[in-house]
């Protein structure tokens, strides 16, 4: 009788312990999207294009979250920016629906949630692998934000189509840009991981050990 107590307890403690590990996961993530979006860097090459690190983190959550955890990361993020806490990179609020970069946001949670739910569905993982599901993040992200952006441009800048796509000219650099990063990411995934207690599919292994590409 007290050994079968224990073992409940053990559960019931384990699994709680396993509950908090999660919201600690999430919770980081979101505190990620928060900071990549507000520290924004100057390229000097390209004055009009900012460095930023937050589609990074975005996908970032995808890959090591999980479809699930990832989705409530970034959803937390774009809702804490909606009631009005200034997580935004111009702010916060309701009204943050009517600017052109609003699409970007709408997008994360999607964006992270399609990462994830790729990597899982292999048995087996590569660097490859791995950077065709962030990619696919990465494309839906900068395919939902770009369609809003013309349009938030045209239709509440009341600016020309002409003038919404020309909007778009900055584009192509970064997301160039975060792709290498999440190339690089994805390079140092199969050493990290394991260091931090992800758990994740086995990596595909070449004849000589090393990490597949």
């Amino acid at each position: 009788m007290s050994a079968k107590t224990v073992d409940i307890r053990g559960r019931l403690w384990y699994n709680t312990d396993m509950t908090t590990k999660r919201l600690i996961r999430i919770s980081y993530f979101t505190m990620l999207t928060i900071i990549g979006g507000l520290l924004r860097l100057p390229i000097p090459a390209f004055p009009n294009v900012m460095f930023s690190l937050q589609t990074l983190f975005v996908i970032m959550s995808g890959l090591i979250l999980g479809p699930k955890d990832a989705l409530i990361s970034q959803f937390a993020y774009m809702l804490l920016g909606l009631i009005g806490v200034p997580v935004f990179t111009a702010g916060g609020g309701l009204d943050y629906v009517f600017k052109p970069s609003f699409g970007y946001i709408l997008s994360f949670p999607f964006a992270a949630f399609l990462t994830g739910s790729l990597k899982n569905r292999f048995r087996t993982l590569s660097v490859f692998k791995l950077f065709f599901c962030a990619f696919c993040g990465l494309l839906l992200n900068y395919t939902v934000g770009m369609t809003y952006q013309v349009f938030a441009v045209w239709l509440f800048v009341k600016s020309t189509l002409a003038a919404a796509f020309v909007s778009l000219t900055t584009l192509p650099f970064l997301f160039i840009k975060d792709a290498v990063m999440l190339y690089l990411v994805c390079l140092i995934y199969p050493r990290v991981t394991p260091l931090i207690g992800i758990e994740s599919p086995p990596f595909e292994k070449k004849d000589n050990g090393e990490i597949a590409v």
